[in-house]
């Protein structure tokens, strides 16, 4: 019980805006089966976790020697799994050159996201994928506030202008529109 609710405390807008996308998949697909609906609700939570997957890979993958993947191994191995999500999140800053937080992935999932809406693939995977893109646009979004979007673009020689950021910003959401109308 205490770790969902300070997983609730942490993540209460990353929750909302899947819980804006389930509401908005409702809307458009009117399912009639729990069993899908349950689908649905357990993909759009699972989405608002997805992007921090780059935490761990960065502590278990990437540079597996500094302070913070340390730490959040320590958190793992005496399975404080809140304190694990509470280090992750209080830290998040520290860690510049992510893998699933950056403009590359971001375009990646856009482009599986369409996919996903014309293939056969079943509504979990669908859902996950699409609250997922919507997560990630959200964090774009709080770092666009935050003037911190140099580290989703880390991978690009010349960092994009605040108005640069602007036009992709409003390219993606767009795309999400575009991709909501196919489903």
């Amino acid at each position: 019980m205490k770790a969902i609710k300070k997983l609730t405390e942490l993540y209460k807008l990353p929750i909302l805006v899947s819980l804006t996308v389930f509401i908005t998949l409702m809307a458009l697909l009117v399912p009639r089966n729990p069993f899908t609906i349950a689908q649905m609700v357990l993909a759009c939570l699972l989405a608002v976790f997805v992007l921090d997957l780059d935490y761990f890979i960065y502590a278990f993958f990437t540079d597996i020697d500094t302070d913070f993947a340390i730490t959040l191994k320590g958190y793992l191995r005496h399975k404080d799994y809140t304190g694990a999500i509470s280090y992750i999140y209080y830290h998040k800053d520290e860690i510049k050159e992510k893998t699933l937080q950056s403009v590359l992935f971001q375009v990646v999932l856009g482009l599986l996201t369409f996919f996903m809406v014309f293939s056969p693939i079943n509504i979990f995977m669908k859902t996950l994928v699409i609250a997922t893109f919507a997560n990630s646009f959200y964090r774009l979004a709080e770092a666009y506030q935050t003037e911190k979007t140099d580290d989703w673009f880390w991978m690009l020689k010349e960092k994009p202008s605040k108005k640069g950021v602007k036009v992709y910003m409003g390219i993606s959401l767009l795309i999400f529109f575009v991709i909501l109308q196919f489903f």
